[in-house]
C-alpha cells in the first residue's frame, strides 16, 4: 500500500502542476508561481482540502528535484562563462548578496527571531532565482539586450558564492557556532571539493560522454548522465556536503563536453518532470497555522526582497562600471528570490538549526515576488529613460565620469614591471589550484576514512596502520600535482627575487637574488609543512608518523619524477582540449553560400513603424526576413504587413551578395548589425 500511496501523490502533484501551467501561460505568469500555488492547494496544511498526507514522501520528492534542479543550474554555469563574467558582474552580485544578507539578518533580529533564524533569513534573501529570472526574460523575447546578459553574469556569480554559502552554513547549523579558523578551514574544503571535481570531472567526464554518445542510442547517453547526477550527489553527501553541490559541479563539469546540447535536451524532460515536483512540493510544505503579524512579517520581507535587491544590484552595476540604464534594468530584472532560496531554507530545517515556519515565509515570498518580476522587468525601460531624461543631472554625469575613469584605469600599462606582475599574478592563481588540488586528495582520504570505516573490516578499523594507509593513498594520488607545485613555487621565488633585486640596479645583486630565493623558498617548506600536519592530523595520529611518510612519498617522487612531469603534462593538455573544444551545434547546413544574419532596429531607424513590405528591403537587395525578435514575444516567418518598431531584432535570410546589399541599405536607414 506504502508504494500505491506514493504513486497517487505523485499523480496528483503532476496533474495539479499541469492545470497550473496552463493557467499562468493564460495569464502570462511565470509557471514556478503556478507550481507553489499549486502545492499550496493539494498540500497538506490547507484544510479542508487535505489531498496529500505523507509529508516525509513530500521532502523525498522535492529532495529529488533538488538534485535535478541544482544539475540544471550547473549545465547553464559553464567555466567558459565564468571567464566571461567580467568585472561588472562580479562586483554586483557581491554588493547585492552582502546588503540583503545585511538587511535580512537586521529583520531577522527586528521581528525577534533566533540567531540561526535571523542568519538563514540573510542567506534566503541574497539568491536571486536563476529559473525564474530566466523564463521570464526568454517569454518576454529579452534575452540578447545588454543588460540580460549582465543579469546572467550576475547569477553565474551569485551561484559559485551560494554553494561557498551552503557549505558555511552546514557547519555553522551543524556545530551552533561558527569561527574565523573554522570558517577558513570549511572554505579550504569547499574549495578543494570545488577543484577537485572541477578537475577530475574534466578528465574522465568527456570520454565517458564520448563513449555513450558513440552508441547512437539516446537511453544510454541519458542514463550515463544521470548516473553521473546521482554519484555526484552521493559523494558530496558522504563528504559532508549538500547534495545540491554535487549535482550543481556535475552540471558545470557536462556543460564543458561537446556533446552538452544533445545532453541539455535528453535531460530537459527530466528536468522539467523535476522541477515541477520540486516547486509543487515546496508549495505543499507551507502551513497556514500563521497569525496576522506573520503575514505582516512576509509583505514586509517581500517589500525589502524587492527594493533592496533593486537598490544594491543597481548600486553594484554601477560601482562595477556599467552605465546607468544597463544598471537599473538588471537591478529590476534581479529582485525576486526562487530556488536557492528554498534550498536554503530546507537546509535549515534538515540540519535542525531553523522551523518550518522559516521555510513557509521563504516560500511564499518567492511567490510574491515571482509575481512582481514580470512587471518590474518590463517597467525597468521606463524606469531607465525616466533617470536619463528626467533625473538628476548630477548623477548621471557622476557615473559617466566613474565609468570612463575605471575603463582608463583599466587599460593604464602601469609601470616597467607590469607584465611581471600579471605573470606573477598568473602564478599565484595556478598555485592556487594546484593546492586546492593537494588539499583534495588528502582530504578526501580523510573525508572517505570516516565514512566508511565503519563498514571496513574490523582488523583495518581497529588497526593502527588503517588512517596511515588511506593518508598514503591520498598522498601518492596527489605526488603529480605536489611535484609541479614545487617547480612552479620555485619560479615564483625566483621571479619575485628578480623584481626587487633587478638586474639594472646598481653593484652586485646576484647575491641577494639568491638570498631572496632561497628565504621565499625555505619560508613556504615550512609553512607548507605545517599546513600538510594540519589537513593530515585526521588520518595520522603522531608527528613521528607524517614525518615518515612524508620522506617515503618524497623518495617516491624524486624516483619518479620523470614519469610525474609527464602524468601532470598530460592532465594539463586534456583539460585545456576539454576547456577548448567547441560544442555541437547541432543546426542545420544552409544551401550554398546562405546564411541567416541579424539586424537590431535603432531608435532613430527610419524604417519604424513602416511595414516589411514598404521598407522595400526584398526588392533592393532579394534577401527574406525570416523572423523579428521584439518586446512580448517573436514574430516567425512575418508577412509583409507586419510593421517594424524600435528594438526589433530581424533575422535576414539570404546569400551572401545579397546580404551585403542588405546591410548596406539598413546601416543607411538607422539598422545595426545584430
Amino acid at each position: 500500500m506504502h508504494g500505491i500511496q506514493l504513486v497517487q501523490d505523485l499523480a496528483l502533484i503532476m496533474a495539479s502542476a499541469a492545470v497550473a501551467t496552463v493557467i499562468c501561460q493564460r495569464l502570462k505568469q511565470p509557471v514556478v508561481l503556478g507550481y507553489i500555488l499549486a502545492g499550496v492547494v493539494i498540500g497538506p496544511h490547507t484544510p479542508p482540502l487535505n489531498f496529500v498526507s505523507n509529508e516525509q514522501e513530500i521532502r523525498t520528492l522535492a529532495e529529488l528535484g533538488v538534485i535535478l534542479l541544482m544539475f540544471s543550474v550547473g549545465l547553464h554555469f559553464s567555466f567558459r562563462k565564468l571567464q566571461e563574467v567580467g568585472r561588472v558582474a562580479v562586483v554586483a552580485a557581491v554588493v547585492e548578496i552582502a546588503g540583503m544578507f545585511f538587511l535580512g539578518e537586521r529583520l531577522g533580529r527586528i521581528f525577534g527571531w533566533s540567531t540561526m533564524d535571523s542568519i538563514f533569513l540573510g542567506a534566503i534573501l541574497s539568491i536571486s532565482s536563476t529559473t525564474i529570472i530566466a523564463k521570464v526574460l526568454e517569454s518576454m523575447g529579452l534575452l540578447r539586450p545588454g543588460f540580460a546578459r549582465l543579469v546572467f553574469g550576475v547569477l553565474i556569480v551569485e551561484d559559485i558564492l551560494a554553494i561557498a554559502m551552503m557549505g558555511m552554513l552546514t557547519s555553522l547549523g551543524t556545530t551552533g557556532e561558527m569561527s574565523w579558523a573554522g570558517a577558513g578551514a570549511n572554505l579550504l574544503k569547499l574549495a578543494a571539493f570545488f577543484v577537485s571535481v572541477a578537475v577530475v570531472g574534466f578528465l574522465f567526464v568527456p570520454r565517458l560522454i564520448q563513449v555513450a554518445s558513440k552508441t547512437r542510442m539516446e537511453e544510454v547517453l541519458l542514463i550515463t548522465v544521470l548516473g553521473l547526477i546521482f554519484a555526484g550527489a552521493i559523494l558530496a553527501d558522504h563528504l559532508g556536503f549538500s547534495v545540491a553541490l554535487g549535482a550543481f559541479l556535475v552540471g558545470a563539469v557536462l556543460a564543458e563536453v561537446r556533446e552538452v546540447h544533445r545532453i541539455e535536451r535528453l535531460v530537459a524532460p527530466v528536468r522539467d518532470l523535476f522541477s515541477a515536483i520540486f516547486f509543487t512540493s515546496s508549495g505543499m510544505l507551507i502551513t497556514f497555522s500563521m497569525t496576522p503579524e506573520g503575514a505582516a512579517q512576509v509583505a514586509l520581507i517581500a517589500a525589502v526582497v524587492v527594493i533592496g535587491k533593486i537598490f544594491f544590484s543597481t548600486l553594484g552595476a554601477l560601482l562595477g562600471g556599467a552605465d546607468l540604464r544597463t544598471s537599473v534594468r538588471a537591478g529590476m530584472s534581479l529582485a525576486q528570490i526562487g530556488e536557492f532560496s528554498f534550498i536554503l531554507a530546507g537546509l535549515g530545517m534538515v540540519l535542525g538549526a531553523t522551523g518550518e515556519k522559516l521555510y513557509s515565509i521563504a516560500v511564499m515570498v518567492s511567490a510574491v515576488t515571482t509575481l512582481t518580476t514580470p512587471y518590474l522587468i518590463r517597467g525597468s525601460e521606463g524606469v531607465a529613460n525616466w533617470f536619463e531624461e528626467k533625473g538628476p543631472k548630477w548623477w548621471s554625469d557622476f557615473w559617466k565620469f566613474y565609468s570612463s575613469w575605471l575603463r582608463s584605469m583599466q587599460s593604464a600599462p602601469g609601470d616597467r614591471h607590469h607584465l611581471a606582475r600579471q605573470f606573477v599574478r598568473k602564478l599565484l592563481g595556478q598555485l592556487g589550484l594546484q593546492l586546492a588540488l593537494m588539499s583534495a586528495a588528502i582530504l578526501g582520504a580523510a573525508g572517505l576514512w570516516e565514512a566508511y570505516r565503519e563498514r571496513l573490516p574490523e582488523a583495518v578499523r581497529m588497526a593502527w596502520w588503517g588512517g596511515p594507509l588511506f593518508w598514503m593513498g591520498g598522498a601518492l594520488l596527489a605526488l603529480p600535482v605536489g611535484w609541479a607545485f614545487l617547480r612552479k613555487y620555485h619560479a615564483l621565488a625566483m621571479l619575485i627575487s628578480e623584481l626587487v633585486f633587478p638586474h639594472r640596479s646598481r653593484g652586485n645583486v646576484g647575491p641577494a637574488r639568491k638570498w631572496a630565493t632561497f628565504l621565499l623558498c625555505g619560508i613556504g617548506a615550512v609553512v607548507g609543512g605545517v599546513y600538510l600536519v594540519l589537513i593530515s592530523s585526521p588520518l595520522l595520529p603522531s608527528g613521528k608518523m607524517f614525518v615518515g611518510l612524508l620522506g617515503l612519498v618524497v623518495l617516491v617522487g624524486l624516483l619518479s619524477r620523470k614519469k610525474l612531469v609527464e602524468l601532470y603534462a598530460q592532465g594539463q593538455t586534456t583539460i585545456r582540449e576539454t576547456l577548448a573544444s567547441v560544442p555541437e551545434q547541432g543546426h542545420v547546413r544552409l544551401p550554398g553560400d546562405s546564411e541567416v544574419r541579424s539586424y537590431r532596429v535603432n531608435g532613430d531607424s527610419e524604417l519604424i513603424g513602416q511595414s516589411l513590405r514598404e521598407t522595400g528591403l526584398r526588392q533592393n537587395s532579394g534577401v527574406v526576413v525570416v523572423a523579428i525578435e521584439r518586446k512580448g514575444g517573436s514574430v516567425v516567418s512575418p508577412g509583409p504587413e507586419v510593421k517594424l518598431a524600435e528594438g526589433d531584432e530581424l533575422f535576414v535570410f539570404g546569400e551572401k551578395d545579397q546580404l551585403g546589399l542588405a546591410e548596406e541599405f539598413l546601416t543607411r536607414r538607422g539598422v545595426s548589425g545584430g
